[in-house]
């Protein structure tokens, strides 16, 4: 078993709204640490696995819980150099049954979180290296 443990937002991210205003911001944490935890192991066995640091790579948007993984499609993604730009946008009363998805870099689990209703469309912003990966964190704002 693993236990992953996100690393706080970074302190100018502070807060995410819980309603929904003029525009809405999440701030996915930037990291989760990795450990092996031996638990349920027989008498005997040790784990060997590698601790570590598991690095944010992007967002999703989940039509419900993440669980059943139903990920919604952008409807438009547009890339100018290495700025990726994602945009979702949902109808009236949908947003209260989307999720917010925050996917690792080698995890098996992602951090998500249910978007308050009211939102109508949410994009992130992705600035890559040139070998593809985050640069910075994320942006995901929402209206």
């Amino acid at each position: 078993m693993l236990v992953l443990t996100a690393s706080p937002p970074p302190a100018s991210a502070a807060a995410s709204a819980d309603t929904p205003a003029a525009a809405t911001s999440f701030h996915c944490p930037a990291s989760l640490a990795q450990q092996p935890l031996p638990d349920g192991l027989p008498q005997g066995w040790s784990i060997h696995g590698r601790s570590g640091e598991l690095l944010l790579q992007r967002a999703a948007f989940y039509d419900g819980d993440p669980t059943g993984l139903g990920t919604l499609a952008p409807e438009s993604t547009r890339r100018s150099g290495l700025t990726e730009t994602s945009t979702w946008s949902f109808a009236a009363g949908d947003s209260a049954h989307v999720w917010l998805g925050c996917l690792y870099r080698d995890a098996t689990a992602i951090v998500a979180r249910p978007l308050p209703g009211g939102l109508r469309q949410c994009t992130t912003v992705l600035r890559l290296t040139t070998l593809g990966d985050p640069a910075e964190p994320l942006s995901v704002q929402c209206r």
